[in-house]
């Protein structure tokens, strides 16, 4: 929220968001030396880097969406908002799986230090293409908050009274995230502590899983143009929703890759949608205040929900704990048809059409 009352106040918030971005990025270049000068208190020290880069973090993530609506058209969203996860997918998808294979053959920590180097220029060459988009000026005309001092609990009421979808969003994806965050560190530890997984196999994963995002994001672009954003959302959500139930299910390496796989054509169609919608109902004279309202609540989320996962993990095992974390992301799904963002629902005749038109024309 206090990066929500900096930038509201800004007319030009765009170095905020860059030098913000640079803030964040930087503590790699930390970590990757740190073995180099720090014999003892390894893990505690880069620990304590990783929670610091977070604060700047936040003031770009505050800042970026709003960049996002103000440079990049209505009608043009579905499309840009698409190429940039695949090119995004696409580059994740090949970096982890080399970076795999060579965490494999390297001695540690050289080889993570070189992995943080590697991030670091990656890193630094965004902050350089972020610096050169050409950001409009906020005008106090359009924006009376440049002006007009109110609290922060005023603020937030403001922005959902005039926008009450953006409330339901924000309600709605939070008990569907409740069993993403629940379960999000364990898949790891099953992987690896009980199927056995190498760090080959996890690049692997991580590999097979965003070349599926790629080519659902291509998927999906279409799919929603033609069907609509939030009819497009109900028709991913029951699907990328049944993967914790398929992974305690088939406890299977390869199995898994190839539920993975399959579940992650289906991811883009909640995470392209989603953003649309986000971006779409975010209240337009409260845009900083919504989205860092809707973060604060998300990351208090993600905050506490691994604790929760891990605590109950302990206690019934992962497997279970993957059941009772899918039963959550059903209720989730659930709650985007009993308060819907829009009145809108899939019509799978045209949903169907749009996919024939994918395929290439018979000979």
């Amino acid at each position: 929220m206090l990066a929500a009352r900096i930038l509201e106040r800004q007319q030009r918030y765009g170095p905020y968001v860059v030098w913000s971005l640079f803030g964040s990025r930087i503590g790699y270049l930390l970590i990757a030396l740190l073995p180099l000068v720090l014999p003892r208190g390894l893990p505690e020290v880069t620990t304590l880097i990783l929670v610091a880069m977070a604060a700047p973090a936040v003031l770009f993530a505050t800042g970026w969406n709003p960049l996002l609506a103000d440079v990049v058209p209505e009608d043009l969203r579905a499309h840009v908002f698409a190429l940039r996860s695949m090119l995004g997918s696409g580059t994740i998808a090949l970096l982890t799986f080399v970076a795999g294979l060579m965490l494999d053959r390297g001695a540690f920590p050289r080889n993570f230090q070189w992995l943080y180097l590697v991030g670091l220029v990656g890193g630094l060459l965004s902050v350089y293409l972020v610096s050169r988009i050409d950001i409009p000026d906020t005008t106090p005309a359009e924006v009376p908050l440049l002006h007009e001092r109110v609290s922060l609990v005023q603020a937030v009421r403001e922005g959902l009274h005039e926008s009450p979808q953006f409330g339901r969003l924000l309600i709605n994806t939070l008990v569907y995230r409740l069993g993403t965050w629940m379960l999000a560190p364990l898949y790891i530890v099953f992987f690896v502590q009980e199927l056995g997984a190498l760090d080959s196999w996890v690049g692997l994963y991580n590999t097979v899983i965003h070349v599926a995002i790629v080519a659902g994001y291509w998927a999906w672009r279409r799919i929603s143009v033609g069907m609509g954003d939030f009819p497009s959302l109900l028709v991913a959500l029951p699907v990328t929703a049944a993967f914790p139930f398929l992974v305690a299910l088939l406890p299977n390496l390869t199995l898994i890759l190839l539920i993975g796989l399959l579940i992650h054509l289906f991811v883009p169609g909640v995470e392209l949608n989603h953003s649309l919608l986000f971006v779409a109902r975010v209240p337009p004279s409260r845009r900083h205040t919504g989205i860092a309202f809707y973060s604060m609540v998300m990351n208090l989320g993600a905050f506490v929900l691994p604790m929760v996962g891990v605590a109950v993990a302990g206690a019934i095992g992962i497997r279970l704990t993957l059941v009772l974390g899918g039963l959550l992301r059903v209720l989730g799904v659930g709650l985007f048809h009993i308060y819907p963002i829009d009145n809108r629902r899939p019509d799978l005749r045209t949903m169907a059409c749009i996919l024939r038109d994918m395929l290439p024309p018979r000979r």
